[in-house]
């Protein structure tokens, strides 16, 4: 039996998402990259709403195209977006996936280097956090996911702990709170 082709989508807030994104479909053997479609763009208006409006678009553009998604993934922050509600009302009606991380991205990389169960507030607090432990932290110039790679394991233990806090709130209202290890589990099991 021939084995088909997924379509996968995967729209990012930002830079760093989308480098983030392309690094995890960079791991994957080279055959099963040739047999996987992944598409990564950065979303135009760099919010959550207008992340999720374009997905649905693209989605939507797809069957029209006889061409549909099998998956479709949002990397994105919460950043303090005032939508975020509207946001996660369509991921949830349109059934995406999502790689989300509150407050931003650097919480993330700070479990890579400790258990942190703290509630940034801003995410300039946490970039310069990530700073004190890795000095040569950039959010465009390195390759995060292969510099991080060693501890892997470790940060996807701790971002399991953080999720297991304030499990009453909607995602979107906890801080912190990482799902990124899902994409990361995703991937692995493609």
């Amino acid at each position: 039996m021939r084995k088909l082709n997924k379509r996968i989508l995967i729209l990012c807030e930002g830079v760093t998402e989308e480098l983030y994104a392309k690094s995890l479909r960079a791991e994957l053997s080279r055959s099963l990259q040739r047999s996987i479609a992944v598409e990564v763009s950065v979303g135009n208006k760099w919010d959550p709403l207008n992340l999720v409006k374009e997905a649905i678009s693209k989605a939507k553009r797809a069957r029209k195209d006889k061409n549909p998604y099998d998956t479709i993934w949002l990397f994105f922050d919460h950043d303090n977006w005032p939508q975020l509600r509207e946001a996660f009302r369509l991921i949830e009606r349109e059934n995406f996936r999502i790689a989300f991380t509150s407050l931003c991205i650097e919480h993330w990389f700070i479990l890579h280097f400790e258990d942190s169960g703290r509630a940034y507030q801003q995410g300039d607090q946490a970039e310069r956090r990530l700073r004190e432990l890795w000095s040569e932290y950039h959010k465009t110039k390195v390759n995060h996911f292969q510099k991080l790679k060693h501890s892997l394991e470790l940060a996807i233990e701790r971002a399991d702990r953080v999720n297991q806090r304030q499990l009453d709130l909607p995602i979107f209202e906890r801080n912190p709170f990482c799902s990124v290890p899902e994409l990361i589990s995703y991937f692995r099991s493609l």
